[in-house]
């Protein structure tokens, strides 16, 4: 009898994790990504919007850069017939607008990123929303990325994701 009763719970213990195995899948994000005409012609406008602020940015800098040198260079000049007083102000102003360069740089790196981000997540959802009405239709409960995983001997849904997103 406690044979008979090792041997269920084994084989349903076996059963239960052989679904529990079933309910995982992978997908290779970075093969749909690279290949999704959506995300390709947002990727291309991304980059022309990156461009397009970059050459504003950069006139911009360039301007402020000018300003900078050309302040340094007449305080320098002048700093003999001044006082210290108004010398150490100088050099307080110099190193302010040193920072308010260094800033802008920061703000619009991060602005041009920001840009970028905004023009290609639409894709990138519906990406995500792709895999994952394909996971549910498919019974999966986990889907993981090929990029991330060392072995991947389990479904591979790319091909599954493709179709749902029309291509």
């Amino acid at each position: 009898m406690k044979t008979l009763l090792l041997a269920i719970t084994l084989f349903v213990g076996g059963i239960s994790m052989a679904n529990a195995q079933a309910k995982v899948a992978h997908v290779n994000t970075q093969e749909i990504l690279k290949t999704f005409p959506e995300y390709l012609a947002a990727q291309e406008q991304a980059k022309k919007i990156g461009e397009s602020m970059r050459a504003t940015d950069e006139k911009q800098f360039n301007d402020m850069v000018k300003t900078l040198e050309e302040t340094a260079a007449r305080y320098q000049k002048e700093a003999p017939t001044q006082t210290d007083q108004k010398n150490d102000e100088r050099i307080k102003e110099v190193e302010k607008m040193r920072n308010s360069i260094a800033e802008f740089q920061q703000t619009s790196q991060y602005n041009r990123e920001k840009a970028q981000f905004e023009k290609m997540a639409p894709s990138q959802k519906k990406v995500m929303e792709a895999i994952n009405k394909v996971a549910n239709t498919l019974g999966y409960e986990y889907v993981l990325d090929r990029a991330a995983l060392v072995v991947a001997n389990g479904k591979d849904i790319t091909a599954e994701v493709k179709k749902e997103l029309g291509y």
